[in-house]
């Protein structure tokens, strides 16, 4: 098991990036909010919605890999990655190295199931409905990277190598779990089991929706949706923040 903890970071301006944090958080829950519109309304294709939230984690963790090597602080209190119990040593460039080996299956996993959702809920791979928001989301992360890492009063300074690997991944285990679920979901779901009763749950919420929404695609991006929207918030204050 890879686990880390967080050292103490030297004293700093409480105010220091609250504001790119604001910034960043309310870009991410607008794009969420337009992301359900345009499946809702504008006829975007559910599964091209599932494929970008997939394309995104990617992009996290190229930013995240960029943090990795660039980042500058340290542990100040001893604390910092362990393997199975014993502590881990090394250069930001093997930290990079290993993030990008564990990091990468991870997303392959998640890419798997995210790709037969996809299928099953239905692809249209134009520059209009997949290549643009993928290059608006690219965007974003990296003026959050530019503006709140490498900025006047950068994190990078203050965060260890080792606490930029660990930043990602409450995001892509939960948005994984979730996938999971949508891939349950659309082949059909039935049983007994924790996804059954998580849809018995949800039924009557997706009964308020007006009738031409209730679509299997439709129901699926409103729950990743709101999962993704609480998870971005989460991430992306913990990521922005200082000590």
């Amino acid at each position: 098991m890879v686990r880390t903890e967080r050292g103490s970071a030297p004293d700093t301006d409480p105010e220091d990036g609250i504001t790119g944090s604001i910034i960043a958080i309310g870009f991410s829950v607008t794009m969420n909010v337009l992301t359900l519109v345009g499946v809702m309304a504008w006829g975007w294709p559910a599964g091209n919605v599932m494929l970008l939230f997939w394309i995104e984690n990617v992009i996290i963790g190229m930013i995240s890999l960029v943090r990795v090597v660039s980042a500058r602080g340290t542990a100040s209190d001893g604390s910092g990655l362990t393997v199975n119990g014993r502590p881990v040593r090394g250069t930001p460039g093997r930290y990079g190295l290993f993030f990008t080996l564990h990091y990468g299956i991870f997303c392959l996993v998640h890419g798997v199931f995210t790709l037969i959702v996809t299928i099953n809920l239905g692809i249209e791979p134009t520059f209009f409905w997949l290549g643009f928001p993928v290059i608006v989301v690219a965007v974003r992360y990296l003026v959050e990277l530019l503006s709140t890492w490498f900025g006047p009063a950068g994190l990078r300074t203050v965060v260890s190598p080792q606490q930029a690997m660990m930043q990602p991944y409450p995001r892509i285990i939960v948005l994984h779990l979730a996938v999971l679920f949508a891939f349950w979901f659309t082949l059909g779901g039935g049983g007994d089991g924790l996804p059954a009763a998580v849809l018995r749950v949800l039924d009557p919420i997706f009964a308020l929706l007006p009738q031409r929404f209730r679509t299997d695609g439709v129901e699926v991006i409103l729950m990743l949706v709101v999962i993704k929207t609480v998870v971005d918030v989460y991430t992306t204050r913990r990521a922005t923040r200082r000590g």
